[in-house]
This record gives structure tokens, C-alpha cells and sequence, in this order.
């Protein structure tokens, strides 16, 4: 193993937006109102993480103090009752806005992973050796 690929190793952090939860789970109050835990399995299928229910309700309640999401306590068929929880209008005008925002990212990632590519392919046909045997040099 090169002393690269030791390093690559230790930068392995997940590439998400920060607070990216915030939008998944108003996009996903968007679609229907719904309780934390099948709120935490829709997310899971939909960005493909696992997330943690603690931090699920944490964002939720942080965005209903906000004003984005409102809850009401509703009875369970069976066991305790379940807080259900909807989307405001001020969680649709947010998801809106970061809808947009995420939009200016889309493009900004799309022109480093081309820019990544391209690199990478002008790194791998410089490496290459030619029809002689030798490396060929950008010139």
C-alpha cells in the first residue's frame, strides 16, 4: 500500500451537505405526514444511510420549533400513542429555498467530478506506457 492510499483511508468522510437531513425530511413531510421511525425507514431507502432515530427526532423537533413541521400526539392500535408529523407552510416556502440551493450545489459537483475526470484521465494516459515500452509525457 502506498503511503496515498494510507491517507485516501483517513479522509473517508461521508460527502453530504451539511444539515442535508433537514431537506430529505421535509421533502419526505412534503410527500405525506408520518411518524419518526417510518420517517427514519423512508429516509434510510430513499439517501441510502442509516440514521440514527436520536438524531431524527432531534432535527424534528428543532425544525417544529422553528415553525417548519408541526406534530399532534395520536393513538397507537397498540402500545403508547405516536407523535405524527406534518409539514408547515413555512416548511414548504424552506424546502422551497433549499430545493434552489441545492440545485447551485448540483452544478458546483458536476463541474468537479468533470474536472476530477478529466484530470484523471490526462493522469492515467501520461502514466500509460506508448507503443515503444516508455511512459508518454505530456509535452
Amino acid at each position: 500500500m502506498t503511503g496515498g492510499d494510507a491517507r485516501a483511508r483517513t479522509w473517508s468522510a461521508p460527502c453530504q451537505p451539511k444539515n442535508f437531513l433537514r431537506p430529505c425530511l421535509l421533502l419526505l413531510l412534503d410527500e405525506q405526514p408520518d411518524y419518526g421511525y417510518e420517517l427514519r425507514d423512508r429516509l434510510s431507502h430513499f439517501s441510502g444511510t442509516h440514521w440514527d432515530a436520536g438524531t431524527i427526532y432531534r432535527v424534528l423537533n428543532a425544525m417544529e420549533d422553528e415553525g417548519l413541521v408541526a406534530s399532534r400526539w395520536e393513538p397507537s392500535p397498540s402500545g403508547p400513542q405516536r407523535r405524527r408529523y406534518e409539514m408547515t407552510a413555512d416548511g414548504r416556502a424552506v424546502l422551497t429555498h433549499w430545493a434552489r440551493g441545492l440545485e447551485e450545489v448540483r452544478g458546483l459537483l458536476i463541474g468537479f467530478l468533470e474536472r476530477y475526470e478529466r484530470d484523471r484521465l490526462a493522469h492515467i494516459r501520461a502514466e500509460a506506457p506508448s507503443s515503444n515500452g516508455v511512459a508518454a509525457h505530456p509535452g
